[in-house]
């Protein structure tokens, strides 16, 4: 299925030395053979798309010599970066000297022989193919569509929601119940868990929600460390030390408190069951478990009191409805009516009920203009039972169906943990670092990142990989579902286009001494690439791992070593270590010259190799929540840097040339320094900012920004080096900013608010001191969507919304305003308001005018005093309130810091 992505990839690279060479540069022969190969593997692209046996066969032979060609590629790719950087030029041809080396032209020349003798010898063996078609399209264009109001509608479970709701919430029962969801397909458990999970009133019910999905291969503690890391109950010191009583005890001390519910998602066998419930066993106030499986003896003895909900296949009428609300996504403007009604019968006989199958037909077919070929070639793969087309099969063609670009993005999302929520931020910087998006050489203007979003958005119309998305609806994280994770990672093994090592794979390569891993992640129990071919050619490593804070992580350290002192060019593109406790960085990161990805975010280091800056092909740095505080200078020589997270980072010396091409600057702190010093002004491509600064540099800081146009989210921070806030003036010159949306200030906001940019439409602030006179100035921004009042950002006692103001806004937040007493919201006045949530404001004590917030959907109140609690839960918005308890329990804390001081005697 998946077998063209090496293929695809190859010739990629190989069409870059031919443009890079401009065929001056390459020996006679080897260029000769270089056109005859990319033509070869063009036409054998339609020969792969066949899916025959002779294809397989092909495939299983090309591979080697493919990957191994693909290394010389990419040295050749290599070097050719290293001469520019260093400017080592001809001064004849000026193209550096040592680029193409004839000993590398012989290695490749050889390479593409033996390509072409394979490819020969399949067709004599299998006879002769028709391969005349070039199947890659010229542009690989993508039409973008809109995606931002795709419904999130869990059609024909409406009952069975219910009757799962009224369980939870039957006050009656006291003990501990658990509600499983069984089915041996996938027809949507997890999403109904889900639906259920989320729903305002079942939030409203519970104290504490929490979700854990149960891979097999995954140890009893582990799954308790991820249980107890979303207790609120603090940081517990040592506690991935404790043994399996210790866990248990503290989670029963805190459950005995909280009625709570859980859900195991993915439960796999009896006796995981049993252990995972048996903390919890004897809670009797009020708590749920909802469990889902494949196992019907999960369900039958999880719970011998609670009889367990059978999931069934969709009737007609109800996976009509589901497959029209999937078939229009991404064109919502279409009326397709008539169109979709003659295809009606074919449609449901093929999908037969099942949800994942009316998923991807929909989404499949909202791409596509012709809808007849594909609904007749399944319609002949329907099996002699039931009369459905497998599942498998329009897995399969949804995959073939994909945009040819859009192929490694999909297959790449495999390396992360099935269930595991990806950060948008992550997946797409990996993707540009991996060289999978592509842009057209013709349109210089054409951003990569803007085209990676491209290739998100056409992936979720397609509904082959699920989003969650922020309050403001942009995207967030996303994942593979798993019925697609299953087969797509064994399908990306197979072609070698990635590895993964979890707890029950073996560590050591297959015996084919062509075996040779490209990417490789090792999934939660540590680096187990133990063999010296898991790093031989590699280029791209993640490590994944549960929170462990006892040792730093010294393994990180061999492994970059072992992959630096080999004899072979060191083609490391990616390390992303997000998340793994202190990893151990050489000193001598530089010698990884091909470093496109650093992912640091969460590791809590407090220093980065000061040869971080040596690596010529570095895009994006990310050391965001740690504790480095100070960057190397050096930094700046990374001219290819494009992105560069940090938190209040300062850089030891400033640069008055960063890199043209940064894109994101986060967390630099400059103090009282002119911004000049860091270049600022000349960074014309910035889009996402955030500063820390004295006040005394703040009027040069915002006219620098003020020329920054293409500037999209901007957060600025005015504080003395002790933390505390000091003055932000508003220049008028940063109100006609037309690109800035997203406004994030901290600081004391002195003078005339209404110098805000007019296009915002997220609004953040914090220890701002706002006046309520202001508040009507602010109701004046048009676009405004999100509103969020932090700490001390508004010093009034009165907060008043008057008729006419903040037309748009849809998100409003207070926090820890300590001065606010009253509320209030004329008639008229926030007219599109859907979420409102108060927290920790201790003085506020009346709320008037709910009656007037028509589209108000959700009001959350955390940590407010219980009087204010029950006077707003008399009032109209009463069916819209969920209340949240935040604070720490002291009890729980105590008995796990005992239990964590008797682990570590």
């Amino acid at each position: 299925m998946a077998d063209d992505v090496p293929v695809r990839i190859f010739l990629e690279k190989l069409q870059k030395v031919q443009l890079l060479a401009e065929n001056r540069f390459l020996f006679a022969p080897l260029r000769n053979k270089m056109d005859k190969i990319v033509n070869e593997l063009k036409q054998i692209l339609t020969f792969l798309e066949q899916e025959t046996a002779s294809s397989k066969t092909l495939m299983d032979q090309l591979l080697p010599d493919l990957y191994s060609a693909e290394y010389i590629i990419e040295s050749i790719l290599l070097k050719a970066t290293r001469g520019r950087q260093k400017g080592v030029v001809n001064k004849i041809t000026k193209m550096p000297l040592f680029v193409f080396a004839p000993w590398s032209q012989v290695q490749l020349s050889y390479k593409l022989k033996e390509i072409e003798k394979k490819i020969r010898a399949v067709s004599i063996k299998f006879g002769k193919v028709d391969m005349t078609v070039d199947p890659i399209p010229q542009a690989f264009g993508l039409v973008e569509r809109h995606y931002d109001e795709m419904p999130d509608l869990l059609v024909g479970r409406g009952d069975t929601e219910n009757e799962i709701v009224g369980r939870l919430m039957n006050d009656k029962e006291e003990n501990l119940r658990v509600i499983s969801l069984v089915s041996e397909e996938s027809l949507g458990k997890t999403a109904l868990a889900k639906k259920v999970y989320n729903r305002l009133d079942v939030r409203q019910h519970f104290q504490c929600r929490l979700w854990v999905h149960v891979p097999e291969d995954f140890a009893y503690n582990d799954l308790l460390l991820i249980i107890i890391a979303q207790l609120p109950i603090g940081t517990v010191k040592d506690v991935e030390l404790m043994d399996t009583a210790q866990l248990t005890d503290m989670l029963f001390q805190f459950f005995m408190e909280v009625k709570f519910l859980m859900v195991l998602d993915n439960v796999p066998g009896v006796d995981i069951c049993h252990k995972l419930l048996r903390p919890f066993a004897d809670i009797a106030n009020g708590s749920r478990v909802i469990l889902t499986t494949r196992n019907a003896d999960v369900a039958s003895q999880a719970d011998p009191w609670s009889y367990p909900v059978r999931l069934e296949r969709l009737n007609e009428e109800d996976s009509w409805v589901l497959f029209l609300n999937k078939v229009k996504v991404g064109a919502p403007e279409d009326n397709l009516s008539d169109h979709l009604n003659s295809f009606r019968v074919k449609i449901l006989t093929i999908c037969r009920g099942s949800p994942p199958a009316i998923v991807l037909l929909g989404g499949l077919l909202s791409r596509l203009s012709e809808w007849s070929s594909v609904i007749d070639h399944l319609s002949h793969l329907c099996g002699e039972d039931d009369h459905s087309v497998p599942l498998p099969s329009i897995l399969a063609l949804s995959y073939r169906k994909l945009p040819f670009v859009l192929r490694p993005c999909f297959l790449y999302l495999a390396l992360f943990p099935k269930m595991y929520e990806i950060p948008i931020r992550r997946l797409l910087h990996l993707w540009l670092a991996e060289g999978f998006v592509q842009t057209s050489t013709e349109a210089t203007s054409e951003v990569p990142e803007d085209v990676a979003q491209i290739y998100l958005k056409e992936l979720v119309c397609r509904n082959m990989i699920e989003m969650a998305r922020k309050p403001d609806g942009s995207p967030k994280t996303c994942r593979l579902p798993c019925f697609l994770h299953d087969v797509f990672l064994y399908q990306s093994e197979d072609i070698r286009f990635l590895h993964v090592h979890h707890r029950n794979s073996d560590c050591q390569s297959p015996d084919s001494p062509n075996f040779v891993i490209r990417r490789l992640a090792d999934q939660y129990f540590g680096i187990r690439s133990t063999s010296d071919s898991h790093t031989q050619k590699l280029y791209s490593y993640l490590l994944f791992e549960t929170q462990k804070r006892n040792t730093p992580n010294k393994e990180i350290e061999t492994l970059l070593k072992r992959i630096m002192y080999r004899r072979n060019v060191a083609l490391l593109k990616v390390i992303d270590l997000e998340s793994i406790y202190r990893p151990v960085l050489p000193d001598n990161l530089g010698k990884l010259q091909n470093l496109t990805y650093v992912g640091l975010r969460w590791t809590c280091l407090y220093s980065c190799p000061t040869s971080i800056g040596d690596l010529p092909c570095l895009e994006t740095l990310d050391v965001k929540y740690t504790n480095i505080t100070t960057l190397p200078s050096s930094i700046w020589k990374a001219k290819k840097l494009r992105h560069l997270y940090m938190n209040e980072v300062s850089i030891e010396k400033p640069s008055k040339e960063p890199s043209t091409h940064l894109q994101t600057l986060v967390g630099l702190q400059i103090g009282s320094r002119d911004p000049g010093e860091y270049g600022l002004t000349r960074l014309t491509s910035l889009r996402k900012l955030r500063l820390t600064c004295h006040s005394k540099a703040l009027k040069r800081t915002i006219d620098c920004v003020s020329g920054l146009v293409k500037l999209q989210t901007l957060k600025l921070r005015s504080r003395d080096p002790f933390g505390q806030p000091l003055d932000i003036v508003l220049s008028n010159k940063l109100k006609v900013h037309q690109s800035l949306v997203s406004l994030s200030l901290f600081g004391v906001i002195e003078g005339d608010i209404s110098n805000l940019p007019q296009n915002l439409k997220t609004l953040a602030l914090s220890m701002s001191k706002l006046k309520e006179d202001q508040m009507q100035l602010l109701g004046q921004l048009p676009k405004l969507n999100i509103l969020v009042f932090l700490a001390r950002s508004y010093s009034g006692k009165k907060m008043e919304y008057c008729r006419g103001t903040f037309p748009e806004l849809r998100v409003l937040k207070l926090w820890k305003l300590e001065n606010l007493e009253a509320w209030g919201v004329e008639e008229g006045g926030l007219p599109k308001l859907k979420e409102m949530e108060i927290r920790d404001c201790e003085k506020l004590k009346n709320f008037e005018g709910s009656e007037h917030l028509g589209a108000l959907k959700e009001l959350v109140l955390t940590n407010m005093p219980k009087a204010f609690v029950e006077a707003v839960g008399e009032k109209s918005v009463k069916e819209k309130l969920v209340m949240n308890e935040w604070r720490v329990h002291e009890k729980v804390n105590e008995r796990a810091a005992s239990s964590s001081s008797i682990v570590c005697k």
